[in-house]
């Protein structure tokens, strides 16, 4: 009697290549917090912008009163937990961002990996933030960029797990409106991207339907409302610590006047600083600043805020190619980072600043790293292959610069000159 072929479904494959990529992106996260986190507490003393999220942060845990209302309140409230359980030191303060870079890592490995579709890819776009300084910088201080930064990469990592999950769309989408409110309540800077991203997501469903007016009104306008209402209660949710300070605490019936009270302590006058440069000269990488450069016992430590020239530069030159023309074949994944990087630096060259500093390039130098990523994988296998040569350039300059961006010991006050390319870093 002949036996019928039994046909078995390729689950078992897909199940894997799931468990892979989950495994890949706990050890991409678990490795870079190490990273982050090896002596984080040198310097033992506050630097640079911590001295007033630190004060604020302290405010949230004393319930003293409203401290730095210039920005909300999620990464402070991070902070000040990071305090609470670790003591309020060098450790205890800075924890908390190295906890969100790494989330950061895994969220663009996430994000690389739904666009690009292959795992190396993604991979690789994920070690390239890891070994952009910027980020290792940012990691190890107690600043609003890490929460904020962790919170824009999930919630496009959820707005696009949402395309693929069928019933399970929704969920995703909520999830990411969730993130995209939590990133604003670290810092208005994400609100640009946040509107930028729910807007992808309705352009994409509407691509299927475009001339059903109805269903355009009915599913895509309705469906993007709800998610913004979303996104405005995660926001507002941020503010709850406030209500439970003693000296001036806030209400129900202040909070939106309280939104308007922050963009006039934004808008306030800002006196010229040494550190300052235009937006225009921050994808050059030409005025980085020194966080810290301070004497101790029989040596010195400095911190220099500085790009890793393989992701600065050769993703610019990636940008400044696609824009050219002179790349005559370019993936859809590779014209959408593109944009989205003139996008982030568009922001800059449209908000009336008074004065601009080279971290606020700090997203936009993150979408260089999928730049790269795109740029390499568009060429297919081989062209993976080169985008691991250079993640390993990548790697080289880390280690390069690694003495002056990490607080290590420094012999003499003149060592740090082995680092200075251009007059303009001094």
């Amino acid at each position: 009697m002949a036996h019928k072929k039994v046909i078995r479904p390729n689950k078992p494959h897909g199940e894997r290549s799931a468990r892979v990529s989950w495994l890949v992106a706990v050890l991409l996260a678990l490795g870079s917090f190490v990273l982050f986190a090896w002596n984080i507490a040198r310097p033992a003393e506050p630097y640079f912008d911590e001295t007033h999220y630190l004060q604020a942060a302290r405010a949230l845990l004393e319930r003293s009163g409203p401290v730095n209302i210039e920005h909300p309140l999620f990464a402070k409230t991070m902070i000040a937990a990071g305090m609470l359980l670790f003591g309020d030191d060098s450790l205890g303060w800075r924890l908390p961002g190295a906890l969100f870079a790494a989330i950061a890592v895994a969220a663009l490995f996430w994000v690389a990996l739904l666009l690009l579709r292959d795992l190396k890819a993604a991979t690789l776009a994920a070690l390239l933030l890891v070994l952009n300084q910027t980020h290792f910088v940012q990691a190890r201080i107690a600043m609003l960029e890490m929460p904020m930064t962790a919170m824009i990469l999930l919630g496009a990592g959820c707005l696009l797990q949402a395309r693929e999950a069928g019933t399970g769309a929704r969920r995703w989408e909520y999830l990411g409106a969730i993130a995209l409110g939590l990133a604003i309540g670290a810092k208005w800077l994400a609100a640009p991207y946040a509107a930028l991203f729910l807007g992808a997501a309705g352009w994409a469903k509407s691509r299927a339907r475009e001339h059903d007016l109805a269903f355009l009104a009915r599913h895509v306008i309705a469906d993007l409302g709800k998610l913004g209402l979303v996104m405005l209660a995660a926001y507002f949710v941020t503010f709850w610590p406030a209500f439970l300070y003693t000296r001036s605490p806030l209400t129900l019936d202040q909070l939106i006047g309280f939104q308007s009270e922050m963009l006039r302590s934004q808008s306030g006058h800002l006196a010229p600083h040494p550190y300052q440069s235009a937006w225009w000269t921050w994808p050059l990488m030409l005025r980085p600043i020194w966080y810290l450069f301070a004497k101790t016992a029989n040596s010195y430590q400095a911190v220099l805020l500085i790009g890793n020239p393989v992701v600065y530069w050769g993703g610019l030159a990636v940008v400044l190619a696609c824009a050219s023309g002179w790349m005559k074949q370019r993936t859809p994944q590779l014209n959408a980072m593109a944009g989205l990087w003139a996008f982030s630096i568009g922001i800059w060259a449209l908000i009336p600043k008074q004065i601009g500093f080279f971290y606020y390039y700090n997203l936009s130098a993150v979408v260089l790293c999928l730049v790269i990523a795109a740029f390499f994988a568009s060429w297919g296998a081989r062209g993976v292959r080169i985008l691991g040569g250079v993640t390993a350039l990548a790697a080289a300059m880390f280690v390069y610069f690694y003495p002056i961006i990490s607080a290590q010991p420094l012999p003499t006050d003149e060592t740090w000159t082995r680092w200075v390319w251009m007059k303009s870093w001094r």
